[in-house]
């Protein structure tokens, strides 16, 4: 009886320890199982990491790449691919830089640790509202800003990214000193006191230009040659002096790539508009969009006495920005 017994007992343990190394089995095999998941998840999720960091690497290169062609020849970036306007944009119209600076058709790729990366840019214009704020509806065409989109895909993957291009590069040319006998026709670098034209009651005293009160006038500069075979943007005008209360100075711009034909005009592209600050040191924007990529340009100044024509603005210097 007690070996019986014994027996029984000795059953029962030998099955619980079977039970029991079963379930450490079990558990073993769901923890090595486990680490395995989160190992094989660790790796892919590194690898992800890797090919986009990759992929990043190799939009900023791109993008740095249009950064200097765009300051070694602004027109080819707002005119591609060749710098003949208008151009082809638009995200149908994909391109690459190669090696040489010139902006190719289609796409390249890159292989980096055996993952081909294809990659290509396309080009938008830039519109900006009243305040200056780039927007996506409406406002007018910036020239001088560009939006680069550069997409990478590798494998089932894409990344893209976009970055808004200006011309940084800015210069002006300062017109000043104006002396009555000094009228020309020819081109002009920088200010030597020369004028082309004259009208009404305009006057010049020690340099600068004035009115008799009696009545209005206007002056009309040479032709200025910024000297960048590609055109400039021309970005605004300023001018320096006095302006009495209810008198006006107001501009008309003309700009070309030829020295023989200008048009002058205001705001809205017609003659019949003005140019006109609230007084004096004031900057006053240019409508770029039609004085763009444009190589050579002229002002036209009016000066209009005060109401009761007791006084009339005084002009000393004007000031003419441009970028390229």
């Amino acid at each position: 009886m007690f070996s019986q017994i014994s027996f029984f007992k000795i059953n029962d343990q030998k099955g619980q320890v079977l039970a029991e190394i079963l379930v450490a089995v079990v558990l073993a095999g769901i923890i090595i199982g486990g680490i395995a998941i989160s190992t094989g998840t660790s790796v892919a999720t590194s690898s992800k990491i890797r090919e986009n960091t990759i992929a990043t690497n190799i939009i900023q290169s791109a993008v740095e790449k249009v950064k200097i062609l765009s300051e070694q020849s602004w027109i080819k970036i707002y005119c591609p691919p060749l710098g003949s306007c208008p151009g082809s944009k638009g995200s149908s119209n994909l391109y690459y830089i190669d090696d040489n600076f010139q902006i190719q058709n289609g796409q390249t790729s890159q292989v980096v640790d055996g993952v081909t990366y294809n990659y290509y840019f396309y080009i938008d214009n830039v519109n900006r509202d009243a305040s200056g704020n780039i927007t996506t509806s409406g406002g007018t065409e910036d020239p001088s800003t560009q939006k680069v989109t550069v997409v990478v895909s590798w494998a089932n993957n894409s990344i893209s990214m976009s970055e808004y291009i200006m011309r940084l590069t800015s210069q002006s040319i300062v017109d000043f000193n104006w002396r009555p006998e000094l009228v020309s026709s020819n081109v002009f670098t920088n200010s030597l006191g020369y004028y082309a034209a004259t009208s009404g009651t305009l006057l010049f005293q020690n340099g600068t230009i004035t009115l008799t009160p009696s009545g209005s006038g206007s002056l009309t500069s040479v032709i200025f040659d910024t000297q960048q075979a590609n055109g400039v943007a021309f970005n605004s005008i300023r001018w320096k002096g006095s302006l009495p209360t209810s008198s006006h100075v107001r501009f008309q711009f003309a700009s070309s790539n030829s020295t023989s034909s200008f048009s002058f005009i205001g705001p809205d592209g017609t003659s019949a508009t003005y140019y006109e600050a609230a007084g004096p040191d004031q900057i006053i924007p240019l409508s770029v969009i039609y004085h763009n990529n444009q190589r050579y340009f002229q002002y036209k100044v009016y000066l209009d006495p005060t109401t009761d024509n007791s006084a009339a603005p005084t002009i000393n210097k004007i000031i003419i920005n441009y970028s390229y």
